[in-house]
C-alpha cells in the first residue's frame, strides 16, 4: 500500500496498541481507515466499525484485493442482512447494529482490539457501544477522528492521541455567496449546483466531480438536469438505498468523466477515485428534538462536515472546492450527537439487551432527561423493561430483531401464524431504506391501481410487493424490494414461519382488529372540518402528498409517520405516509371510545338514552340504551333542566345558588362560584339513592332541598341583592363582582328608550354600577 500521511505514526501506534487506548487524529484522505485496522491486526483480532454498511464493504473489498484475497479470508464484514467473514478472518468490518448485538451475545469476547472509525459522526449507537466498552474495559480501544476534539475524547476513554499531520494532496476553495457570513440556503438549490457545475466544466474542469445535496430527492432532480445539458457525462447518485451497480460506478474509475451526486454518505471512509472537485451545498437532513419529537429537517452542516467534504477532493490527487456559502458563515463547530437529538427508546433497549441501564452509563455528553424518561416508559408499557428498568424476556426478544423496537413490538403481539406472517412483510416493507414504490404519472395508471387495490390500503400494497404479485399502477424499485425481502424472509426464519414463496393468505381484518384492541395509540380519526388532518387523542398527523387515502374513510390505522418543523419555533407537523383504512365499528368494539350519556328520548312508548360515542374528542357513532343506574343519571338531570319534570325547579334553584354565591363571596369565600345546577342536582340524587326513572317517579320537588342562606336571612338579602330589577318598560338581570365592589345590570326586555337613573335602582350602597346593553357598557352615575 502506498505511503500516506497516516504513516508518520506507525511508530507510535506499535509501541502504545498493546498497553493504551488510543485516539487517532487526522485530516480526511489521510489513511486511517485503510491502513489502521491492519496494524492492530498484527497485535490481535480486530473489530472495525463503520458508521455506514456502504463503508463497511467497500473498505472489505479494497483491503482484500490489496491482499489478493476474498472477501471474508482475512478481511470480511457483516451488515444488515449480508455479511462475509469466517472465524479466522483477522479484521471484520460491521456497522454499529451489529457490533451491539454481538456485545449482547458475548461482550465480543472473540476480538482483542475494537476501533471505532470516524466517531465524530456521533450516532448513537456509536456512543452506547463505546460507552459500554470502556464500562466493560476489556478490550483495547481504537477510535479515529478527523475533527473532533480529540484530548476530551482520549481523557473520556483514558488514552492517547495520537495525531498525523497533513493531507495528501491540496485543496484549495472558492465561495459562492454575495456575503462572506452568508449560511447555506435550499432556496433554488438545485439550479444554483447545475448552474455550478456547468460553469466549471466549461471552464475545462478535468477529473471527475462529487456534489453533495441534503436528500435523494434533490439528487434525483440535480441528476436529470444535468444529464440533459451534459449527455456525454457519466451521471451517478450516490445514496442509502442505491443498487450496487450505481455503487461501484461511483467507487470505480470509468473511462468517461463521472458526475456523482451524494448525500453525506460519501462524506466519510470511501474513497472515491479521481475527485478533483466538490461541490458543497453545505446542507444535510438531519433529526433534532423539537417540543418532545423527532423532526427531521433541513440543516446547515457543522465545520467538521464542511472539512471532510472538502477533503474528498484530495484523496488521491490535488482537488478544489466550491462551497454554495460564504467563507465565514457561522456553521456550528460539530454536528449534534443523536443521543441529544432523537429519541431514546432504542438506545435504552439496546443498553438493556446488554445488561446495562442507559442512565447510569457515562457519555461525553449527559442524556436528555425528558427524552429518556419518555423512552423508559415507553419500553415499560410495552412489558420490554420491569420496573427497575432491567430487560424481560419479552425485551430479549425484541432486540434482535433487525428492525425498529415499536416494529419488532407489533410483531410480537399479534397472534395468529397468517397474521403474524402479513405484519412481518408490512414491517419489513416499512424497514426497507427507501420508499418500495411510487406511482405512475397518469390518471389511467391511477384507475388501474385503484381497481386492484380498492380500499386504497397500504397495508395490502406493501404485502403484496413483497410476496410478488402484480400490482398495478405502480414503479417498483427492485433493489429496495429485494432489501425488504431478504429482510421478510431473515424474521421469518426466526420466528419459525414459512418462507416468502409458500405465504399465508393475506389476513388484513384480522391484523387490523388485533392492532385495534392492542396498540390503540396507532388509530387515528379524521378531523370533522379539517379533513387532511387525523388525531387520536395525543397527536395530530396530516395525510402525506402522495397518499391516495380515500376522502370517505373516516379512521385509519397510521403504520408509519414522520415529523417535520412547523410554522412556529415549536411547533412540528407530523405526516402520516403509511394507512389503512378501518370502520369506526371497530374503535367502539375495541373499547376505545368514550361514551358520554345523553338526553332522554322517547321512541314510542319506550323511553331510552342517547348514548354519545366520542374518540380523539369527535363524535363517531350515537345509539339508545334503556336507561339503567348511574347512566340514566345524566337523562334525569337533563329533563329537569329542559323543564320536562318539576317545571320551574331549575329556575328556582338557580336563584337560590346564585344567591348563596354571593352570599360566600361577600363573607370573604373566593371559591364559591363553582358549584352549579347540574352538579348539584347529580349529587342530589346519588345521596337519594335514584338511579333509574321509575324510582324519580316516587320523589317530588320538596324531597331536593338546597341549604344555601338561612331561612331567616333571605329575605333581607334577597331584597338588599337582588337578582333581577323590574322598572317601567325594561328587566334587567344583575351580575354582582363583589371583590371589586362592582355590579352590573344587563337588559333582558323591555322598549324603553330613556336613560336608566341611579334613583330609581336598588340602593347598593358603596357599590359602582354599570349598565349593559348589547356592546354598550354605561356606567350610572
Amino acid at each position: 500500500m502506498s505511503l500516506l500521511p497516516i504513516n508518520a505514526i506507525h511508530s507510535d501506534f506499535c509501541s502504545l496498541i498493546c498497553h493504551k487506548n488510543l485516539v487517532v487524529k487526522s485530516e480526511t484522505g489521510s489513511g486511517k481507515s485503510t491502513h489502521l485496522p491492519l496494524w492492530a491486526a498484527e497485535y490481535g483480532r480486530v473489530l472495525v466499525i463503520e458508521p455506514r454498511r456502504i463503508a463497511c464493504t467497500a473498505l472489505a473489498e479494497y483491503l482484500a484485493e490489496q491482499r489478493k484475497e476474498k472477501v471474508g479470508d482475512s478481511i470480511g464484514y457483516a451488515i444488515k442482512l449480508d455479511s462475509q467473514y469466517s472465524d479466522q478472518s483477522q479484521v471484520i468490518f460491521v456497522t454499529p447494529g451489529v457490533a451491539l448485538k454481538w456485545f449482547m451475545e458475548d461482550k465480543l469476547a472473540h476480538f482483542d482490539i475494537v476501533m471505532i472509525d470516524e466517531f465524530h459522526e456521533r450516532r448513537w449507537d456509536s456512543d452506547l457501544l463505546l460507552s459500554l466498552l470502556n464500562t466493560h474495559n476489556k478490550h483495547r480501544l481504537l477510535l479515529t477522528s478527523a475533527t473532533m476534539e480529540s484530548e476530551r475524547l482520549a481523557q473520556y476513554i483514558d488514552g492517547v492521541v495520537l495525531k498525523a499531520e497533513g493531507r495528501q494532496y491540496p485543496v484549495s476553495f472558492s465561495f459562492l455567496a454575495t456575503q462572506s457570513q452568508l449560511m447555506p440556503s435550499g432556496k433554488n438549490l438545485e439550479s444554483r449546483i447545475v448552474s455550478t457545475l456547468q460553469e466549471a466544466l466549461l471552464n475545462g474542469q478535468e477529473g471527475d466531480v462529487l456534489i453533495f445535496l441534503p436528500g435523494k430527492k434533490e439528487i434525483t432532480q440535480c441528476v436529470q438536469m444535468a444529464s440533459s445539458l451534459f449527455p456525454e457525462l457519466d451521471m451517478i447518485p450516490l445514496y442509502a438505498g442505491v443498487s450496487d451497480e450505481l455503487r461501484q460506478r461511483a467507487l470505480s474509475q470509468s473511462k468517461k468523466q463521472r458526475v456523482i451526486f451524494s448525500t453525506n454518505v460519501a462524506e466519510t471512509s470511501l474513497t472515491i477515485p479521481n475527485i478533483t472537485l466538490v461541490i458543497d451545498s453545505g446542507l444535510e437532513r438531519r433529526t433534532h428534538q423539537r417540543n418532545g419529537r423527532t423532526a427531521l429537517a433541513l440543516h446547515s452542516i457543522s465545520k467538521a462536515s464542511a472539512d471532510q467534504r472538502a477533503g474528498r477532493a484530495g484523496r488521491t490527487q490535488a482537488g478544489h472546492a466550491i462551497r454554495l456559502y460564504g467563507q465565514h458563515a457561522p456553521l456550528e463547530l460539530m454536528t449534534p450527537p443523536e443521543l441529544q437529538r432523537e429519541e431514546l427508546v432504542e438506545p435504552v433497549l439496546a443498553a438493556a439487551s446488554c445488561g446495562s441501564v442507559l442512565c447510569e452509563l457515562s457519555f461525553l455528553e449527559p442524556l436528555p432527561e425528558k427524552a429518556l424518561g419518555l423512552a423508559e416508559t415507553k419500553l415499560q408499557t410495552m412489558l420490554a423493561l420491569d420496573d427497575n428498568k432491567a430487560i424481560t424476556e419479552y425485551g430479549l426478544r425484541l432486540f434482535p430483531l433487525p428492525i425498529d423496537t415499536l416494529f419488532a413490538h407489533l410483531i410480537s403481539i399479534i397472534e395468529g401464524k397468517a397474521e403474524k406472517e402479513t405484519v412481518v412483510d408490512l414491517v419489513s416493507a416499512l424497514s426497507a431504506s427507501q420508499k418500495l414504490y411510487s406511482f405512475e404519472k397518469s390518471e389511467m395508471a391511477l384507475d388501474s391501481f385503484l381497481r386492484w387495490n380498492p380500499k386504497r390500503c397500504d397495508v395490502v400494497t406493501l404485502v403484496s410487493l413483497l410476496r410478488g404479485h402484480d400490482c398495478a399502477g405502480l414503479v417498483i424499485n427492485e433493489e429496495v424490494l429485494k432489501e425488504a425481502k431478504a429482510l421478510s424472509e431473515q424474521i421469518r426464519h426466526e420466528l419459525e414461519l414459512p418462507s416468502l414463496e409458500v405465504s399465508s393468505r393475506l389476513k388484513r381484518e384480522s391484523v387490523l382488529a388485533q392492532i385495534v384492541h392492542k396498540l390503540p395509540e396507532l388509530v387515528y380519526v379524521r378531523r370533522k372540518k379539517r379533513r387532511e388532518a387525523f388525531g387520536n387523542g395525543y397527536q395530530e398527523v396530516v395525510l402525506g402528498r402522495e397518499s391516495v387515502f380515500s376522502q370517505t374513510e373516516e379512521a385509519a390505522i397510521v403504520f408509519d409517520q414522520f415529523s417535520l418543523p412547523g410554522r412556529g419555533s415549536k411547533q412540528v407537523m407530523t405526516i402520516a405516509t403509511v394507512l389503512t383504512p378501518i370502520d369506526m365499528v371497530l374503535l367502539i368494539d375495541g373499547g376505545l371510545a368514550e361514551i358520554q350519556m345523553g338526553e332522554l328520548v322517547s321512541h314510542g312508548d319506550i323511553l331510552q338514552v342517547e348514548r354519545h360515542h366520542y374518540y380523539a374528542n369527535r363524535l363517531i357513532h350515537t345509539d339508545y340504551c334503556e336507561p339503567e343506574n348511574e347512566a340514566s343519571i345524566p337523562a334525569i338531570v337533563g329533563q329537569v333542566k329542559k323543564g320536562q319534570l318539576f317545571p320551574g325547579f331549575r329556575h328556582d334553584i338557580e336563584t337560590k345558588i346564585a344567591a348563596w354565591t354571593l352570599y360566600c363571596q361577600l363573607n370573604g369565600n373566593r371559591k364559591a362560584n363553582e358549584l352549579t345546577f347540574e352538579s348539584w342536582f347529580t349529587e342530589q340524587l346519588g345521596e337519594l339513592g335514584i338511579t333509574s326513572l321509575d324510582e324519580m317517579a316516587l320523589f317530588d320537588e320538596s324531597d331536593f332541598v338546597f341549604n344555601g342562606i338561612p331561612e331567616w336571612e333571605w329575605d333581607e338579602f334577597i331584597s338588599k341583592y337582588p337578582q333581577q330589577v323590574l322598572l317601567p318598560e325594561l328587566a334587567l338581570t344583575v351580575e354582582y363582582f363583589p371583590f371589586s365592589k362592582r355590579l352590573v345590570l344587563h337588559y333582558k326586555m323591555g322598549g324603553r328608550k330613556g336613560e336608566l337613573k341611579r334613583w330609581e335602582l336598588p340602593s347598593w350602597t358603596g357599590w359602582k354600577i354599570q349598565y349593559k346593553k348589547a356592546s354598550r357598557v354605561i356606567d350610572i352615575k
